[in-house]
């Protein structure tokens, strides 16, 4: 990260520009503040934005929130305190730690992670709720035969099987 851009109460010039948490410019716009940053990385008069390995990266409970509002609203599922839901029957969980999407179906006792919001409520909405939890992509993919499933498909296959043998 080069700089971060903040918004401040201040009426006049809301938008700061921030390196090492130290502010170093502030406008009225967001765009003046792009364009100093821009101008002055070019002609490296920017300070350096030092890198923490600790630090995870810059999302809020809201925006994680917004995002899986978003993509459940796609569905129409609804979000209740516990969890996701379709036809007042709970399909799981979504969530974002430390950077890292997850999904938890209902049923199951682990997250599984995921690349996004998208992708995690996707595979909430393969839940097919009249069969007690079982996927309607499982019993596709169960019925293709093995050289036309994708790796991801094999897995989920062999997840299963441990399942099932366990």
């Amino acid at each position: 990260m080069i700089a971060s851009i903040t918004y401040d109460d201040d009426l006049t010039q809301p938008w700061v520009v921030m390196v090492n948490n130290k502010e170093v410019h502030r406008t009225a716009t967001v765009m003046l503040c792009h364009r100093y940053i821009s101008t002055h990385y070019k002609d490296g008069s920017l300070r350096v934005q030092e890198q923490n390995a600790t630090e995870t990266p810059c999302t809020t409970g809201n925006e994680i929130m917004a995002q899986i509002f978003n993509e459940c609203q796609k569905y129409g599922f609804e979000i209740l305190d516990d969890g996701i839901y379709r036809n007042d029957m709970k399909l799981g969980e979504v969530g974002c730690s430390c950077g890292t999407w997850w999904v938890m179906r209902s049923g199951e006792s682990q997250q599984q992670p995921c690349n996004s919001a998208m992708d995690a409520v996707w595979w909430l909405s393969m839940v097919d709720v009249s069969t007690d939890g079982k996927s309607i992509f499982d019993e596709y993919f169960l019925d293709q035969p093995l050289e036309q499933l994708t790796g991801d498909k094999l897995q989920r296959l062999l997840e299963r099987a441990e399942l099932v043998a366990a």
